[in-house]
């Protein structure tokens, strides 16, 4: 859609002009993820990201976001993940929804801790276990936001600050209390990385 391509030609060109972070404003079912998923892999094509984060705030989101990714079909006729390296965390049945067929591979653990700049990846999680990597499960005590997943597998991790060329943080205007907005703030000021926010709520908070 004419609008899609604007946004990713205005995302585009605020890169190439140098910017390191943007805020996309795209309102409930203008097709958020199909404008991402192109975005991501024209990032991926022209070399200009080799290893992408890609944050959402739910694990179904995340479960969601992964498959949808996979299914992208390429100029070249192949899938996303047949071109590219495509991660996810790791899901339990009661993640996915019951008719989801589910295949993305779980990002080993290396790709976080010792970031190698001849791997080309993305990866789709919840910004939940990224605080819980970076800061440990202490971090999200008292969250009380509503979320009721569970991160039980996921633990404090050494990663440098360069693991990621570009972070691209769907559903950012999440955070309404201080404590999570210290949390969801602290982990993506933490990585040297172009960030891109997703919102379709550009309310002053989000900004």
């Amino acid at each position: 859609r004419p609008y899609q391509k604007k946004a990713i030609e205005e995302t585009e060109l605020s890169i190439i002009e140098g910017k390191r972070k943007m805020l996309l404003a795209m309102a409930t079912g203008t097709g958020k993820t199909f404008t991402t998923v192109n975005q991501i892999y024209r990032l991926l094509k022209s070399k200009k990201a080799k290893r992408i984060l890609f944050l959402v705030d739910r694990k179904a989101l995340a479960a969601q976001a992964a498959t949808a990714f996979a299914a992208f079909e390429t100029p070249s006729g192949l899938k996303l993940n047949q071109e590219y390296e495509l991660y996810s965390q790791r899901f339990k049945k009661e993640d996915l929804d019951e008719n989801e067929k589910f295949d993305v591979s779980v990002l080993p653990n290396e790709y976080l801790t010792k970031p190698d700049a001849s791997k080309t990846f993305v990866y789709v999680c919840t910004i939940q276990r990224m605080a819980i990597n970076l800061l440990g499960k202490e971090a999200l005590m008292g969250n009380n936001e509503g979320d009721d997943d569970n991160e039980d597998d996921a633990s404090k991790l050494d990663i440098p600050i360069h693991a990621f060329d570009v972070i691209i943080a769907d559903e950012c205007h999440r955070g309404y209390t201080s404590k999570e907005s210290n949390v969801w703030r602290t982990v993506l000021d933490y990585f040297d990385a172009i960030k891109i926010g997703l919102t379709a709520t550009p309310a002053m908070h989000t900004v």
